[in-house]
């Protein structure tokens, strides 16, 4: 049975769900290839990643608390 099935999502919850999860991961992508380039690497290691994902969190949450879908017009992932 799909619990889902008799639930609707609002159109400005949906935005703001989009636009955090672009963020999200555009910030953990950025920060990893910063982390490595940092670190004298040649590749990216699933560290970096852990380490950029870390760190993003806070501008994930400082999103949150915004309330607003000021990323609107940005990439969506």
């Amino acid at each position: 049975m799909d619990n889902s099935a008799g639930f609707r999502i609002d159109v400005e919850a949906a935005k703001a769900l989009i636009n955090w999860k672009s963020l999200f991961a555009d910030e953990v992508a950025t920060r990893a290839r910063r982390l490595a380039a940092d670190s004298g690497g040649e590749r990216v290691t699933l560290l970096h990643y852990r380490q950029a994902a870390q760190m993003a969190i806070c501008s994930l949450s400082a999103a949150i608390l915004d309330g607003g879908t000021s990323g609107e017009g940005q990439k969506v992932a």
